[in-house]
Protein backbone atom coordinates (compact mmCIF):
# COMPACT_ATOMS: atom_id res chain seq x y z
CA UNK A 1 0.00 0.00 0.00
CA UNK A 2 1.19 3.52 -0.71
CA UNK A 3 0.22 6.89 0.73
CA UNK A 4 0.33 10.00 -1.44
CA UNK A 5 0.56 13.20 0.57
CA UNK A 6 -0.07 16.50 -1.19
CA UNK A 7 0.90 19.44 1.01
CA UNK A 8 -0.49 22.93 0.50
CA UNK A 9 1.13 25.85 2.33
CA UNK A 10 -1.63 28.45 2.61
CA UNK A 11 -1.31 32.12 3.54
CA UNK A 12 -2.78 32.67 7.03
CA UNK A 13 -5.44 35.08 5.77
CA UNK A 14 -6.76 32.41 3.35
CA UNK A 15 -6.80 29.35 5.66
CA UNK A 16 -10.59 29.41 6.12
CA UNK A 17 -11.16 30.02 2.39
CA UNK A 18 -8.97 27.07 1.49
CA UNK A 19 -10.56 24.87 4.14
CA UNK A 20 -14.06 25.52 2.73
CA UNK A 21 -12.85 25.00 -0.82
CA UNK A 22 -11.07 21.75 0.04
CA UNK A 23 -13.98 20.26 1.98
CA UNK A 24 -16.45 21.12 -0.79
CA UNK A 25 -14.36 20.03 -3.78
CA UNK A 26 -11.51 17.61 -3.06
CA UNK A 27 -12.38 13.99 -3.81
CA UNK A 28 -15.63 14.83 -5.63
CA UNK A 29 -14.61 14.14 -9.24
CA UNK A 30 -14.39 10.36 -9.48
CA UNK A 31 -11.59 9.59 -7.04
CA UNK A 32 -13.56 7.00 -5.07
CA UNK A 33 -14.39 5.03 -8.23
CA UNK A 34 -10.73 4.57 -9.20
CA UNK A 35 -9.32 1.06 -9.20
CA UNK A 36 -6.97 0.60 -6.25
CA UNK A 37 -8.19 3.64 -4.32
CA UNK A 38 -8.57 2.88 -0.59
CA UNK A 39 -9.34 6.16 1.16
CA UNK A 40 -8.66 9.88 1.37
CA UNK A 41 -8.04 12.09 4.41
CA UNK A 42 -8.09 15.87 4.32
CA UNK A 43 -6.00 17.30 7.16
CA UNK A 44 -6.28 20.89 8.39
CA UNK A 45 -3.43 22.50 10.34
CA UNK A 46 -3.71 22.86 14.11
CA UNK A 47 -1.53 25.23 16.06
CA UNK A 48 -0.01 24.14 19.32
CA UNK A 49 1.98 26.81 21.16
CA UNK A 50 4.86 27.30 21.55
CA UNK A 51 5.49 25.88 18.04
CA UNK A 52 5.33 28.24 15.10
CA UNK A 53 2.07 28.74 13.21
CA UNK A 54 1.16 25.81 10.97
CA UNK A 55 -0.39 26.77 7.61
CA UNK A 56 -0.01 23.43 5.81
CA UNK A 57 -3.07 21.47 4.70
CA UNK A 58 -2.48 17.86 3.63
CA UNK A 59 -4.45 15.51 1.41
CA UNK A 60 -3.59 11.87 2.02
CA UNK A 61 -4.73 9.29 -0.49
CA UNK A 62 -4.18 5.59 0.07
CA UNK A 63 -3.68 3.23 -2.87
CA UNK A 64 -3.24 -0.53 -3.19
CA UNK A 65 -0.07 -0.01 -5.26
CA UNK A 66 2.07 2.52 -7.08
CA UNK A 67 0.75 1.15 -10.37
CA UNK A 68 -2.83 1.88 -9.30
CA UNK A 69 -1.91 5.44 -8.31
CA UNK A 70 -0.04 5.95 -11.59
CA UNK A 71 -3.09 4.72 -13.50
CA UNK A 72 -5.20 7.30 -11.65
CA UNK A 73 -2.78 10.11 -12.60
CA UNK A 74 -3.39 9.20 -16.26
CA UNK A 75 -7.20 9.14 -15.91
CA UNK A 76 -9.98 11.54 -16.86
CA UNK A 77 -10.92 11.72 -13.16
CA UNK A 78 -7.43 13.06 -12.33
CA UNK A 79 -7.67 15.64 -15.10
CA UNK A 80 -11.11 16.80 -13.87
CA UNK A 81 -9.90 16.93 -10.26
CA UNK A 82 -7.16 19.37 -11.21
CA UNK A 83 -9.31 21.78 -13.22
CA UNK A 84 -10.24 25.13 -11.66
CA UNK A 85 -7.74 25.14 -8.78
CA UNK A 86 -8.02 27.61 -5.90
CA UNK A 87 -6.65 31.11 -6.55
CA UNK A 88 -2.85 31.19 -6.61
CA UNK A 89 -2.80 34.15 -4.20
CA UNK A 90 -3.99 31.78 -1.43
CA UNK A 91 -0.72 29.81 -1.60
CA UNK A 92 2.65 30.49 0.02
CA UNK A 93 4.33 28.27 -2.58
CA UNK A 94 3.72 25.36 -4.92
CA UNK A 95 2.02 22.25 -3.52
CA UNK A 96 4.43 19.44 -2.68
CA UNK A 97 3.71 15.78 -3.37
CA UNK A 98 5.34 13.05 -1.27
CA UNK A 99 4.77 9.32 -1.74
CA UNK A 100 5.38 6.72 0.95
CA UNK A 101 5.15 2.96 1.15
CA UNK A 102 3.32 1.61 4.19
CA UNK A 103 5.75 -0.79 5.84
CA UNK A 104 3.82 -1.36 9.08
CA UNK A 105 0.19 -0.87 9.99
CA UNK A 106 -1.40 -1.22 13.40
Amino acid sequence: MIVVMTKFRIKPEHKEDFKRYAVERFGKKGLTEQEGFIKMNLLAPVNFPPTKENNTFIIETYWESMDMFKKYTESEAFRRAHQNPPPMEWFEGHPAVEIYEVIKEM
